[in-house]
């Protein structure tokens, strides 16, 4: 996901649906190079997945509902985005990267690849919540959206 993404080396996991969870998959690099015990990192790396797995289906339900309503809050879509971010990070501490972070969450909550790249585009662009006010409409970020969050971005810090 960018620069936030460069940092060591983390193996690859991966994650398929069971039942109402999720069983994780990681390379044997995990259990050959891991300093830590690599079922309890695959354990926690599952349990991370599930719950942003589990949060970013709440907010597609309020974003669908909004969507009925005629108007889908911009800082819903920067919440999804954000949701990816921090599953990316706890998975980073665990020294693990998503494979297929797109197929992975595209699969999980029904969402088309387009739309997820710009929801995570947006708060790529647009790292701070608060820039992203309650008030505004998605529908000014959905098309040219880097361009469009750089420029709430600029008008912030004027």
């Amino acid at each position: 996901m960018g620069e936030e993404m460069t940092r060591e080396a983390r193996r690859f996991v991966s994650f398929e649906p069971a039942g109402d969870g999720f069983v994780g998959f990681a390379s044997i690099e995990l259990a050959v190079a891991g300093d830590e015990d690599p079922e309890v990192t695959l354990r926690q790396a599952v349990a991370a997945y599930s719950r942003s797995v589990a949060e970013m289906r709440s907010l597609m339900g309020r974003i669908a509902a909004a969507r009925q309503q005629g108007r889908v809050p911009a800082r819903l879509v920067w919440d999804l985005g954000d949701s990816a971010f921090r599953l990316d990070a706890v998975l980073s501490d665990l020294g693990l990267q998503l494979d297929g972070l797109y197929a992975h969450l595209c699969r999980d909550l029904g969402v088309k690849r387009k739309w997820l790249e710009k929801a995570l585009t947006f708060r790529r662009h647009a790292p701070d919540a608060g820039l992203v006010a309650t008030s505004l409409n998605w529908g000014q970020f959905a098309k040219g959206t880097r361009r469009a969050a750089r420029a709430l971005c600029r008008r912030a810090s004027e």
